[in-house]
């Protein structure tokens, strides 16, 4: 399905589009989406998002927050299917829990932006909590918990998230200048 068959209003969306046909999203005002972009069925989004041009984001992955948080991914990063983006949440030691109390009786709610840039892919059912960047060109295995920042050019696995490996910066900058025509 292409984005002219969706219902949303979004702020801004580029060329060649695709969103699947089962997408909710919460605020579609609060989304900003560039040039090709493919969204798979089953995702569910409730926060603001900025997404970048070739980004594309697996079935069955959550972004989660509210209004006031908002999700950025950079140009060329991906999420793999059921990835688990959470951008707010609450404290749960201390007041009651959930959007539908009012804040004043409520903890104390972790609330920000989470940035995937450049490069940055998240495999299958990665967690990510709030307010995390995932550097540069990083990337996660199956099953990884990010509960800090993820340095640039490094494969994380693991619960919490550590360290694998390296990957190929030279030869993912050199493919995507020869991709976009640069030399």
């Amino acid at each position: 399905m292409s984005y002219t068959d969706v219902e949303y209003k979004f702020k801004n969306v580029g060329k060649n589009v695709q969103i699947g046909k089962n997408v909710y999203f919460r605020y579609p005002e609060e989304i900003s989406i560039g040039d090709n972009v493919i969204i798979d069925d089953f995702c569910y989004f409730t926060t603001a998002l900025v997404i970048e041009d070739y980004v594309h984001i697996g079935p069955q992955c959550t972004v989660i927050g509210g209004r006031n948080s908002k999700l950025h991914m950079a140009a060329f990063s991906g999420l793999s299917a059921a990835c688990r983006i959470i951008c707010g949440s609450d404290d749960y030691t201390r007041g009651l829990t959930n959007p539908n109390i009012p804040i004043e009786f409520r903890g104390k709610t972790k609330v920000g932006m989470v940035k995937i840039e450049k490069h940055a892919v998240l495999g299958t059912n990665t967690v990510v909590h709030p307010m995390i960047t995932i550097g540069e060109g990083a990337a996660t295995g199956s099953l990884t918990l990010v509960t800090k920042n993820l340095d640039p050019w490094k494969i994380y696995v693991g619960s919490p998230a550590s360290i694998f490996k390296a990957r190929d910066k030279d030869l993912i900058l050199k493919l995507e200048r020869e991709f976009l025509g640069l030399k």
